[in-house]
């Protein structure tokens, strides 16, 4: 092969791998978590779940790394707007901040900030009733500045996220742009009321509270048709809860039942099962108020069943019944309020008389006895017929 040929296949293949690096090299960029697109602006996001509605702000810290090998020295503050919520904003809202000001530089190099959330106001200590979930979460923020004909400049900010909203180490890099569905530079906070314990839970309302707690549930066997109930007979209940957004069985200490904790099962493991006899009750405490129930009774032979609901001090005028006896009854999705929860279930008894007819199959007995009657009738006529 000549040294001319040698030479052209040389540089082939040359620029063939260099090719090869131009493309791989976006796609390793990728992979690091980086972008072909600077960011030299920054905001903060926030999302703010609660079922109660309380007017809260919410501020920001920015400490500066000092210390790490390659960082700025020079003492430069920034300033992260606080991010407020009124009290009509219930369920879970999420809203952006306006830009972060990262005020005058007087230096070119790179800064790196710890950003975490400051304080509320008002400021809420946790109790029994009452709770202000604050997030744990913490960035670690790097923003390079360059000198552009004698001005400092922003020339890119790049933002990874270390803890998430419990404290728990993580690792990425977040959008920290101005789309508030994308930004990913979020904290998360919950504000949370036990249910029942009306409009001021550092003093429940001591007579609702007392007596009917987050949610009561109450059993009694109607006496129509019979002399006394069966005071012995147990029915079978499941409660299942639905906790609301950023709260779980233990955010209030956890789910109590006539001042015992209970164990949920079930596959989310928000389920209940219990057993009452008539005129006996179950108080469940440390529900939040939003907790979404759902209460059944399970069929019984010869029961029919039917409820009273009342939600947030409100007793609903549609009675939850069953079309017929040995009928499951249940209660569904229904929040959980400030005021007095409770599902009242009363069950009718078929009654059974002294002749062993069960009362809802009388009318197909005296059928079939009318039937007996007009055979026979119609025998002895035949027979009166024959003997003329």
């Amino acid at each position: 092969m000549s040294m001319k040929k040698f030479t052209k296949k040389m540089l082939a293949i040359v620029a063939a791998a260099a090719m090869t690096m131009g493309l791989a090299m976006p796609a390793f960029a990728s992979e690091e978590g980086e972008t072909s697109q600077k960011a030299t602006k920054a905001y903060i996001s926030k999302t703010y779940n609660t079922e109660v509605g309380k007017t809260f702000s919410f501020s920001f810290t920015a400490t500066q790394d000092k210390t790490s090998e390659g960082v700025i020295t020079t003492e430069h503050s920034i300033t992260i707007p606080a991010i407020s919520f009124t009290d009509t904003e219930t369920g879970s809202t999420t809203k952006l901040g306006t830009e972060i000001n990262f005020g005058t530089f007087t230096e070119a190099g790179k800064y790196v900030y710890t950003v975490k959330e400051g304080t509320s106001t008002p400021s809420i200590t946790d109790s029994e009733h009452e709770k202000l979930i604050m997030s744990q979460a913490e960035y670690k923020m790097d923003v390079y500045v360059v000198e552009n004909a004698g001005k400092y400049e922003i020339d890119n900010i790049i933002v990874n996220k270390t803890k998430d909203d419990k404290g728990g180490e993580v690792s990425g890099k977040v959008d920290i742009g101005s789309e508030p569905t994308t930004n990913g530079f979020r904290f998360e906070n919950t504000y949370v009321k036990e249910a029942g314990t009306g409009t001021d839970p550092t003093t429940p309302e001591p007579d609702d509270y007392k007596k009917f707690g987050s949610l009561n549930v109450s059993k009694k066997i109607g006496m129509a048709n019979r002399e006394e109930p069966d005071a012995t007979k147990e029915f079978d209940f499941t409660a299942t809860f639905a906790f609301p957004a950023g709260t779980d069985a233990n955010t209030l200490g956890g789910v109590k039942a006539d001042g015992t904790a209970i164990t949920l099962t079930g596959a989310k493991s928000d389920t209940y099962e219990f057993k009452m006899t008539h005129n006996k009750s179950v108080k469940f405490t440390g529900l939040p108020v939003g907790t979404k129930i759902s209460v059944t009774e399970a069929a019984t032979p010869n029961y029919k069943g039917s409820a009273k609901v009342t939600i947030n001090g409100v007793e609903d005028s549609t009675v939850v019944t069953t079309s017929k006896y040995n009928e499951k009854l249940t209660v569904s999705d229904k929040k959980l309020g400030q005021n007095k929860n409770a599902v009242d279930v009363t069950n009718t008894y078929n009654n059974v008389p002294t002749t062993g007819i069960i009362m809802n199959t009388l009318p197909y007995v005296l059928m079939v006895a009318l039937c007996g009657v007009a055979l026979v009738a119609f025998v002895a006529s035949k027979r009166r017929k024959v003997q003329k």
